[in-house]
């Protein structure tokens, strides 16, 4: 099976095609941004799993968190091209919420994919525990800076089931566990390493007795502490969720406290599967839930990634 690459709108459509003559459903993929290590992960997992099924899949990439309106007009594409079946990670679950319902009604059964779309009748959620995600860096982070003092939170846009989650895991557990440390910053923005960069970099003038951040990503983690790094600021701890082969390198020099992981590439294979059983009316596991694991610099070295990262040279 090959990857054909083709310009779609102000997107990139990656089309995976069957063998020729064979005979497959087609299954879509709606992703918010491929320039996202954890989508990246996620696509590799779902086309794995294409692939070993020998079916046709049709990769959709929104370009950003912020591109809502790129994302509902690739999903009417994909209701226009007749697929079988759609996995959808939502840009806002909301907002795309309408357009999902229109591919229900026209019979195609929709898989939802970590940032899920906020629709009743999907045949399937597959995600991580992503409160669990945040309240394992609420332990780490609350343990790295000795229990007390001021730490700020970097997450990502409200609206996204997997950030919101994430945020009050972490939120409720320094409230429950930590009273001596006091949240006195979040920012809700894209998953975007400039972007975080950029509120960071205000951060450190803000708050100058700042003991910890939070990231919801590690994309946003390397931004936060490339602007630390840039203002001198020593002794700061960060906490982070994901492991992209920055991540690692950050946990190793010692930049990173830790990450909360989650198996991507295993949501990824999830989601493909169930939107393939659907397609074909078999019996479909309705929620799927891939557990939360904290990685440190004791375990970074032997931690199993097979079913959490794609590897370091795969491109989608």
């Amino acid at each position: 099976m090959t990857l054909k690459k083709a310009l779609m709108a102000a997107a990139v459509t990656l089309v995976a095609f069957t063998p020729s003559g064979a005979s497959a459903e087609t299954i879509g993929f709606s992703v918010p941004s491929l320039a996202n290590s954890f989508w990246v992960s996620a696509t590799y997992g779902v086309q794995k799993a294409a692939d070993a099924a020998g079916v046709e899949l049709v990769i959709v990439d929104a370009g950003g968190d912020a591109n809502t309106v790129q994302q509902l007009s690739q999903i009417q594409d994909l209701i226009q091209r007749g697929v079988e079946a759609m996995i959808v990670g939502a840009t806002n679950g909301e907002s795309v919420a309408p357009v999902v319902e229109q591919a229900l009604a026209a019979g195609i059964k929709v898989v939802g994919l970590s940032s899920l779309p906020a629709n009743k009748d999907l045949s399937a959620t597959v995600g991580a525990d992503h409160y669990d995600m945040g309240k394992l860096q609420a332990e780490c982070l609350g343990s790295a800076i000795g229990g007390k003092g001021e730490v700020a939170m970097m997450a990502c846009p409200q609206g996204q089931f997997w950030s919101d989650r994430r945020a009050d895991g972490f939120r409720e557990t320094i409230a429950a566990e930590y009273p001596d440390i006091t949240i006195v910053a979040e920012s809700r923005l894209a998953d975007n390493r400039n972007d975080a960069l950029r509120v960071a970099e205000d951060w450190t003038q803000r708050f100058p007795d700042l003991a910890g951040v939070y990231s919801a990503t590690d994309d946003m983690a390397a931004g936060v502490i490339g602007a630390f790094d840039a203002a001198g600021k020593t002794g700061v701890k960060f906490s982070a969720s994901n492991l992209s082969p920055t991540a690692q390198e950050m946990i190793k020099s010692g930049k990173l406290a830790c990450t909360s992981i989650q198996k991507i590439v295993a949501q990824g294979t999830a989601a493909l599967n169930a939107a393939l059983a659907a397609a074909r009316g078999e019996k479909v596991e309705t929620n799927v839930v891939t557990p939360a694991l904290l990685v440190a610099a004791d375990n970074v070295n032997s931690v199993d990634l097979s079913d959490v990262v794609a590897p370091a040279d795969y491109r989608p």
